[in-house]
């Protein structure tokens, strides 16, 4: 698997929380450590047998799923909009038109790919996964 970084349940989408160290009072170096999260997206082609979604249209899916369910509950549920924010942070960046021209390149090569969105410390960082 070969990851590369970019310049700057439902298929087709995973939450992966990051690991983060820590000691027993939730404080790292007399610092407080902050989430850190992480959502793979994987586009897909559309072919006979499956249906497909390029990454532009799953990130505004999950995006959807986001908003409905934070509209649907009663109080705030910190993890959906803590991806919800990342997703809308994700579709506004100029990295995400290169990451969506690469992925689009790989998958025509039949390679498989995801893009890792994580957000570290209020900072988005994206990567591009080609396996």
């Amino acid at each position: 698997m070969e990851v590369k970084p970019a310049a700057g349940a439902r298929k087709g989408v995973r939450n992966r929380p990051a690991r983060v160290a820590k000691d027993a009072t939730g404080i790292k170096g007399g610092i407080e450590v902050a989430k850190q999260e992480t959502y793979d997206l994987e586009p897909r082609y559309s072919t006979n047998e499956i249906s497909g979604k390029c990454l532009k249209c799953l990130s505004e899916q999950e995006l959807n799923s986001c908003l409905r369910q934070l509209l649907r509950e009663d109080g705030i549920n910190p993890d959906v909009q803590h991806k919800y924010e990342a997703l809308v942070a994700f579709l506004q960046s100029p990295e995400s038109k290169q990451l969506r021209v690469e992925s689009e390149r790989y998958l025509s090569e039949g390679k498989q790919v995801s893009v890792r969105i994580s957000i570290i410390e209020d900072r988005p960082k994206y990567e591009l996964i080609i396996k």
